[in-house]
């Protein structure tokens, strides 16, 4: 499971656009989000794809873990 800070997630619809991209790939592909901690988990992607999806729908997501 890779983990990726996204400082600019700030609210619930970011977190409703995230979590709807994500629904489109796979159904092994999970995701939890915790917008206090503005942080991604992403399990069974690859970490270069969890970027780069999160930039494609207009966030800046660093790696953590």
């Amino acid at each position: 499971m890779g983990t990726f800070k996204v400082i600019d997630m700030n609210c619930g619809h970011c977190e409703k656009t995230i979590l709807k991209e994500f629904s489109r790939l796979h159904s092994e592909v999970k995701v939890e989000i915790d917008l206090k901690q503005k942080e991604i988990k992403v399990e069974n992607l690859v970490d270069e794809k969890v970027i780069s999806l999160l930039k494609d729908i207009g966030f800046t997501p660093e790696k953590v873990k």
